[in-house]
């Protein structure tokens, strides 16, 4: 631990130009190094998993199913959204089940998998790293929060976790590994917007079950049916014969006319209820909360973090297009 704050004695030193940028310097020259403290580690209850796995196969899913069981709990609600709730402090006190997880997905030779396995392990990998961001940064009130402490300046690009030996981040999992063809080659474009959750409540339930090979489909169209018939994350149908649904639909529209041919046509898939919408039945979104997805949270996020949320929607609702018209170049 003396070494590292050596380290970060000498890179504050080298910090120099004006007062603001010279701050913001300071700041990520003396926390950069102090994170690898053991220290630090213990009050995060963080410890790397990578150090020593070894490479193998297809990882052992029993184990974040048993983890998830153990700290999920399902029929929950918070700020009038009905979801399910993590327990983020009973798991930091538990962290052995997901670490032992995680380093199998540091090793994990996915060349060796089938399209399913490896959809199905990288859509644990997501949903693993993120439980596992949450409890090392320990945001109060959203995961938005965790943007003001990472380098790169956003959660979701911060490359906190592994996959196969390579350091990633969760846009990383989601957009560079999952939707860039390999949940087309599984016919799952829009179903797996169901599957990967972001520590949220306007999010699709974080399941408490892992997703498996053998039954990815399944679980998928399940995980697609209870976010869609959930009228707290999907209204619905509304007066006048419009649509009221999640903002998921806004930002990933483009995948879900690719699976279905409109979104319309996509929904009344997954909810039996919707299927006198006419296909051109006009769409509205519903506001996205960023609230953390956590037992007893507060249900609310900061001024900083609510700013934090317009701004993603806004690169989301952009991005999104343009990521889609180069995979289908």
């Amino acid at each position: 631990d003396q070494g590292a704050f050596r380290e970060a004695s000498a890179a504050m030193r080298r910090c120099g130009g004006r007062p603001a940028a010279r701050i913001s310097c300071l700041c990520l020259a003396a926390t950069a190094p102090l994170t690898r403290c053991g220290s630090w580690r213990r009050l995060s209850g963080w410890v790397d998993p990578c150090d020593g796995s070894t490479g193998g196969g297809e990882p052992d899913h029993a184990i974040l199913t048993a983890v998830l069981q153990s700290h999920v709990l399902d029929g929950g609600q918070l700020a009038g959204i009905q979801t399910t709730l993590v327990d983020y402090e009973g798991l930091r006190q538990d962290m052995e089940g997901l670490r032992r997880y995680l380093s199998q997905l540091c090793a994990v030779d996915l060349e060796k998998l089938t399209v399913a396995q490896k959809l199905a392990t990288l859509i644990n990998a997501y949903n693993a790293w993120m439980l596992a961001m949450v409890v090392h940064y320990d945001p109060t009130d959203s995961v938005l929060e965790i943007s003001k402490r990472v380098p790169e300046g956003s959660v979701w690009k911060h490359k906190f976790g592994t996959v196969g030996g390579v350091k990633v981040s969760l846009d990383d999992i989601e957009h560079g590994m999952i939707r860039a063809g390999l949940s087309a080659e599984f016919k799952a474009q829009g179903r797996i917007h169901a599957g990967v959750n972001c520590a949220s409540l306007s999010c699709p339930d974080l399941l408490t079950e892992a997703f498996l090979a053998p039954t990815l489909s399944e679980q998928l169209t399940e995980a697609t049916s209870r976010w869609l018939q959930n009228p707290t994350k999907n209204p619905g149908k509304q007066d006048g014969g419009s649509l009221k649904l999640s903002k998921i639909f806004d930002w990933y529209g483009a995948d879900f006319v690719e699976d279905s041919g409109s979104v319309q046509a996509y929904v009344k898939k997954y909810n039996p209820s919707w299927s006198d919408v006419p296909d051109a039945a006009p769409i509205a979104f519903q506001p996205y909360s960023w609230s953390l997805n956590k037992v007893n949270g507060t249900g609310v996020i900061s001024d900083a973090a609510a700013g934090r949320s317009a701004a993603l929607s806004c690169v989301l609702a952009t991005a999104s297009s343009a990521f889609l018209a180069v995979v289908q170049m």
